[in-house]
């Protein structure tokens, strides 16, 4: 009995993490040249058709490393550091490896992903582990290349950075009770819905609630890790949340419950690097490596092997 409490301890807190990269986006853009400025919904509905110059320079950017992408060829002799930044403390995507010193300690999406670029583009990687916040100190300083922790991109970011194409997608659900079955956004219509405070999911819900004049009585927790409890318990007739944080809690703290998504906005997830001359070019290769790894399927295969799911494909709209 004391041996499955400590395993739901360590379930809750690899997961309660799962929003660390994203819980802090305030607004979404598309990475890379894969996706248009339009093709992801705004933060707020005060920014809906606005495009950034800095918006616009990186898909001018992106687009001229896409069409090089097809041009280069895999490096040959002696092999590039690239340096990896990562919290791995994100469920699935980065975690602890116990009892391994490999790639840094760590396991998950990101770092199967990594290992493959390197393996074709003859790269030498190096891990370094880090609060979320801090990475973005650590890559405008150069000790690391690259953040590996499911990125996504805001009109800050693009100013300062260059992101690759898209790798693999998010988005937002609800979780309810199993045999709720909601048919549509409509059965949420005056519903109590929980939702972490002071993350994007909440500034997103709130949205959702003004626009569509839902009525919802929202109710803000401190933590994600008593989201679905409170669920579970009745306390709320559901909780909002990213996506693959939701299945992962629902997987590992096996509680009777099931998303619904209302499709109402995406994360593309893509890789930032500082805009200099050096990258540019790595970006070309890294941004070709991830297209063959898409047309060959090895992006759709780790993803399952991590979150029982593809996450490599565009949701619907």
């Amino acid at each position: 009995m004391k041996k499955e409490s400590a395993i739901m301890k360590k379930n809750v807190k690899r997961w309660a993490a799962a929003l660390c990269a994203c819980g802090m986006v305030l607004a979404l853009s598309a990475c890379g040249k894969a996706e248009a400025a339009g093709d992801t919904a705004p933060q707020t509905t005060a920014e809906a058709g606005k495009t950034t110059e800095a918006e616009k320079t990186t898909a001018a950017d992106s687009s001229v490393a896409g069409e090089a992408a097809s041009e280069s060829t895999q490096p040959t002799g002696e092999k590039q550091k690239i340096i990896l930044g990562s919290t791995g403390v994100l469920a699935k995507w980065t975690q602890t490896a116990e009892g391994s010193k490999e790639n840094g300690g760590l396991e998950g999406y990101d770092i199967d992903v990594w290992n493959e670029i390197a393996k074709r583009g003859n790269f030498e990687l190096e891990w370094k582990v880090a609060e979320f916040q801090a990475l973005f100190g650590m890559l405008d300083n150069g000790d690391i290349t690259t953040i590996a922790n499911e990125v996504t991109t805001n009109p800050e970011r693009l100013e300062k950075y260059d992101f690759t194409d898209t790798y693999a997608y998010d988005g937002y659900v609800f979780v309810v009770k199993k045999g709720t079955a909601p048919d549509s956004l409509d059965w949420f219509k005056g519903k109590k819905i929980c939702v972490e405070a002071a993350t994007n999911p909440r500034l997103v819900l709130e949205d959702m609630n003004e626009e569509k004049a839902m009525g919802m009585e929202i109710g803000y927790l401190d933590t994600q890790s008593v989201l679905l409890p409170a669920v579970d318990n009745g306390t709320y007739d559901g909780a909002f949340m990213i996506k693959t944080a939701a299945q992962i809690g629902i997987d590992d703290l096996g509680m009777d419950l099931e998303q619904f998504d209302p499709q109402y906005k995406v994360l593309p997830i893509c890789y930032p690097l500082t805009k200099t001359e050096d990258n540019k070019q790595l970006m070309k290769t890294i941004n070709s490596i991830i297209k063959d790894m898409k047309e060959d399927g090895t992006l759709a295969e780790l993803s399952v092997k991590w979150f029982g799911q593809d996450v490599t494909q565009e949701p619907a709209k």
